[in-house]
């Protein structure tokens, strides 16, 4: 079974298809959940999906990611253009992979020390 990915409205929609094929993605803004605040977007995805991608680095200090039943991979790169977000995604993809529910997962720039 694939597994179910929910990009955040902030990911550039073009980037969905940088995801690994084996990986069923869909779009906040395709849910129509675009204005949702974080906490009930995540509550609302935890039923459907199994992960939660956005560049919100901000979000962990928002959210207890602990308390969802869903995965989050936070994009960490020094610019949200398209080719500097590709250049997250061999690292992204194998991050999806792992990420289990209720965790957080950051991905960095190849080469960067993780803070």
């Amino acid at each position: 079974m694939p597994i179910q990915l929910l990009l955040d409205e902030d990911v550039p929609v073009p980037l969905r298809h940088d995801f690994d094929s084996a990986f069923d993605v869909e779009t906040v803004e395709y849910r129509g959940w675009k204005s949702a605040e974080n906490g009930d977007l995540l509550r609302r995805a935890e039923a459907e999906y199994d992960v939660f991608v956005t560049l919100d680095k901000n979000l962990p200090s928002q959210q207890n990611i602990g308390t969802f039943d869903i995965g989050v991979v936070v994009l960490c790169g020094n610019d949200v253009r398209l080719p500097a977000l590709r250049e997250l995604m061999p690292e992204a993809n194998e991050m999806i992979r792992s990420v289990e529910r209720g965790t957080l997962a950051r991905v960095f720039p190849p080469n960067e020390a993780t803070p």
